[in-house]
C-alpha cells in the first residue's frame, strides 16, 4: 500500500498558524476576573449605635461597574445588594450598606472580625467579574463616652492638668 502525502506551503502553514493564534485574542472568553482591594469603613460597626450605613471603597473605576450586578458576601454566603453605589473623588466605586440589613440577614461573629467579600461585575466588553474581602470588627455595645470617660474627657484632664 502507496502512503500519500499531503504537503502544506509553508505560507499557508503560517498563515492558517497565525489566523488560530490571533482568534484567541479577537475572540476572549466572555467573562474574565480581577482581583479588587477594598477598604471597608469604618472597620468596627457597632450594632447599638445609630449609624444606619457603612460603605466599602475599593479600587475599580466605578464608570465600568454594572451596579446591578454588586453584591456583599456574608462569611455564612448570604448575599446582601448595596442601597446605593457611586463614584469617589477619584472615581473609585464605593459601595453603601445597610447596618440594619447586615445585622439581620447575616450571621456574623459579635466580638470578632468578620470577613466580608465584595463582587460585582463590569459592564463594558470583554464583562470581567470583580471580588475583594476584607475585615470587619462586629461589636455590641453601648458606647462609653459619657460623663468624660471617652476622649473628650481624656483630651479636657490632659488640658486641665498642665
Amino acid at each position: 500500500m502507496k502512503k500519500t502525502e499531503i504537503k502544506i506551503p509553508h505560507p499557508m502553514f503560517w498563515a492558517g498558524l497565525f489566523v488560530l493564534v490571533l482568534s484567541g485574542f479577537i475572540h476572549p472568553s466572555r467573562c474574565q476576573a480581577f482581583d479588587a482591594s477594598i477598604n471597608i469603613a469604618p472597620n468596627i460597626i457597632n450594632f447599638t449605635s445609630n449609624d444606619h450605613a457603612f460603605g466599602i471603597h475599593t479600587d475599580v473605576p466605578y464608570s465600568i461597574v454594572e451596579n446591578d450586578k454588586v453584591l456583599l458576601i456574608c462569611p455564612d454566603e448570604t448575599e446582601m445588594p448595596p442601597l446605593f453605589c457611586y463614584a469617589d473623588s477619584r472615581g473609585y466605586l464605593v459601595a453603601r450598606f445597610n447596618i440594619t440589613d447586615l445585622k439581620n440577614s447575616c450571621e456574623l461573629s459579635v466580638g470578632d472580625y468578620n470577613i466580608l467579600v465584595l463582587k460585582g461585575e463590569t459592564r463594558i466588553e470583554p464583562i470581567e467579574s470583580f471580588s475583594g474581602e476584607g475585615e470587619v470588627l462586629i461589636i455590641e455595645s453601648e458606647a462609653e463616652l459619657l460623663n468624660g470617660s471617652g476622649p473628650k474627657g481624656i483630651l479636657n484632664q490632659n488640658r486641665s492638668s498642665r
